[in-house]
């Protein structure tokens, strides 16, 4: 296995020579907040700079605990990332996703897409050299 790239249960990750760090969330997972430590976990050994963008595909997602969400709502991912943006299904997800955004308030932008291209098009500018 590449040393940038890690598979669990529930994710496949890496860090990107774009410098982005993908999370691909498997189908018909069920995410706790294990399956979120660990990913933190990979997230931090694969950083080589202060903090990265954070691309998560979740189209595919069964499931995420509350515990699991609270910790990916930055939380547990303080100083890894500077940037999130989250892939989803449908526009209607898009919708009632961007409503709990706004009610979480992030420390760091989150953006939900339906498109990867579109996704990484607005983490680019925030990869730092």
């Amino acid at each position: 296995m590449e040393s940038n790239r890690r598979e669990s249960s529930v994710f496949i990750s890496s860090l990107g020579s774009d410098g982005i760090f993908r999370t691909l969330v498997k189908p018909f997972s069920e995410v706790t907040v294990e399956h979120a430590m660990e990913n933190t976990r990979f997230l931090h050994e694969l950083k080589n700079k202060d903090k990265v963008p954070i691309l998560v595909d979740l189209r595919k997602i069964k499931s995420i605990s509350k515990e699991a969400r609270a910790h990916f709502s930055m939380n547990g991912r303080a100083g890894a990332g500077n940037a999130i943006a989250l892939i989803i299904k449908s526009p209607v997800s898009k919708i009632i996703g961007n409503f709990y955004i706004s009610l979480e308030k992030p420390p760091v932008p989150v953006r939900l897409f339906t498109n990867e291209k579109e996704a990484v098009k607005w983490l680019l500018p925030f990869v730092t050299p």
